[in-house]
Parts: structure tokens; C-alpha cells; sequence
């Protein structure tokens, strides 16, 4: 069984960072300098989960845990907290989670595999350079192409899962009318990895999605529902499954239409 591929996650600031208009606020206030530390500490304690926080899936933080957490005095928390609030730098959820309205758009990832190719590219450059120098010859040429498409491959791949991952979150955020907690990060997660054609798997799930609204059921667990529904019915591809939700509709209605036997009915007045 594959191993799953460790990423690396960062935060991809602006130069202007500091001289934006919400943390120039901030830092003018007494203890400003203070507020902007444990803002920048919130955001990388989130970066993995997209700018969400979150103790755990059945407990929420609360400002004494997120005092301990990032080693700031229990007051600056509870001012900072209302500051962020009110200038929009976070966002309390429904559910307690804590989300960090500028985490999304700053954060950078980078699988093993892109790293690996990023470190070929260098590699390459390096020998190019010797070569014009002389110093190099050409006798494992075909072996690094090889190499290099391998790794290239993977790093497609990699941007592919992001770039379906994305769209996925993005379309449920916006029919659901608010944003992904922690763990349904994880449950679309689970989604990903289901049996379903991998061309197909976002119109798959974002169908299923839709599926969910149009009945009232903006809920995980419906849609989960859904999902595993179809692979028990083996509708693995999204053109499978198109057709067979089409046919549903026109059975039940010719079922309405015929089961009644109305020529043998003892009290039908045409005998």
C-alpha cells in the first residue's frame, strides 16, 4: 500500500505586509507590535488547514488554549481576537472554528514530488553551466530525460489533485453558503480517493452536491450518502451515472401508469 506524500506548507507574504492599511492599524495601537506577532502566529498555525483553526473535531479553541498555543499573554489574546473580528481578519464560525479570512491567499504548498523536480531543474541548470565550461559530458543524457519526465509527470499530477481539490471547495462553500470546517476538509479527502473514474471524480461529487441542494440537504453526510450509493449500484464514471439518475424518474412513472388493471376491475362500468 502507497504511503501518502508528505507537503510542505508556508505562508507567501507580501513585501508590503506590514505597510497594509489593517496591520498599520494594528500596530499603532498600544501593544500593536504584540497583536501583529500572534496574528502572524494564528495564520501559521492554520496554514495547513487553509486558514482554519481548530482544537479538534469536537472542541473549538477557546482564548486561554490559544494563548498556550502561541505563547501570548492571555490579554493580548482576548483584545487581538476582538480586533481581527472587527477588522475582518477572522471570523468566528458557527461551529467555534476560527478562520483566518488571508490564510487561503497566501498560502504555498509543495508536494515531495514537486520538490524533487525542483531540485532536477537545479541540478540541470548546474550541469548546463559546466558543460559550457567543458567539463561535462553527455554520457547519462538519456538516463536523466527519463528521469526528469518521470518527476515531471508527478508534478502534473500534483497540480492536477490541487487544481480539483480547489474547484471542489470552492463549489460546495458557495452552494452551501458558507466556508469548510476542518474535518470536511478531510471527508472531501475521503471523497477523492472513492472508486470513481479520476477524470470524473470532481463532476462526480460536485453533481452529488447539487443533488444535496435541490433535495434541502446541505449536509456531508447526505452527499456521502449519495456517493456511496452509486459505487454499491457500480456507477463508477459520471456519464454512468447521468444516465441512471435520468431513468429513475420515467420507471416511476410508467410503474403509476400501468400496475392498475383497470379492464379486469369488477367495477369498472365499460364491462
Amino acid at each position: 500500500m502507497a504511503t501518502e506524500e508528505k507537503k510542505r506548507y508556508w505562508l507567501k507574504l507580501d513585501k508590503n505586509f506590514l505597510k497594509s492599511s489593517q496591520i498599520k492599524v494594528i500596530k499603532n495601537m498600544p501593544n500593536g507590535k504584540d497583536y501583529v506577532i500572534f496574528y502572524l502566529a494564528l495564520m501559521l498555525e492554520s496554514v495547513e488547514t487553509i486558514g482554519h483553526l481548530r482544537f479538534s473535531n469536537l472542541v473549538p479553541y477557546n482564548e486561554e488554549m490559544l494563548a498556550s498555543v502561541t505563547d501570548t499573554n492571555v490579554d493580548i489574546v482576548r483584545t487581538a481576537v476582538k480586533i481581527f473580528e472587527s477588522l475582518g481578519l477572522m471570523e468566528i464560525l458557527d461551529d467555534g472554528t476560527i478562520y483566518m479570512t488571508q490564510v487561503a491567499e497566501m498560502t504555498g504548498k509543495e508536494s515531495e514530488s514537486a520538490e524533487r523536480v525542483r531540485r532536477y531543474r537545479l541540478k540541470q541548470k548546474q550541469q548546463l553551466a559546466l558543460q559550457c565550461n567543458g567539463n561535462v559530458t553527455n554520457s547519462n543524457d538519456n538516463k536523466e530525460e527519463d528521469k526528469q519526465s518521470t518527476e515531471n509527470k508527478e508534478d502534473v499530477q500534483e497540480d492536477l489533485l490541487q487544481t480539483t481539490t480547489n474547484n471542489i471547495f470552492n463549489y460546495i462553500e458557495q452552494n452551501f453558503g458558507r466556508t469548510i470546517a476542518p474535518i470536511e476538509y478531510e471527508t472531501i479527502n475521503c471523497w477523492l480517493s472513492l472508486s470513481f473514474e479520476k477524470n470524473d471524480i470532481e463532476k462526480i461529487i460536485c453533481y452529488a452536491v447539487k443533488i444535496a441542494v435541490m433535495s434541502n440537504k446541505r449536509t456531508f453526510g447526505y452527499i456521502n450518502g449519495i456517493l456511496n450509493n452509486w459505487i454499491g449500484c457500480n456507477y463508477l464514471s459520471y456519464q454512468q451515472i447521468i444516465d441512471n439518475e435520468i431513468k429513475k424518474k420515467p420507471e416511476i412513472e410508467e410503474k403509476e401508469l400501468f400496475d392498475y388493471d383497470w379492464l379486469n376491475d369488477p367495477d369498472n362500468d365499460l364491462k
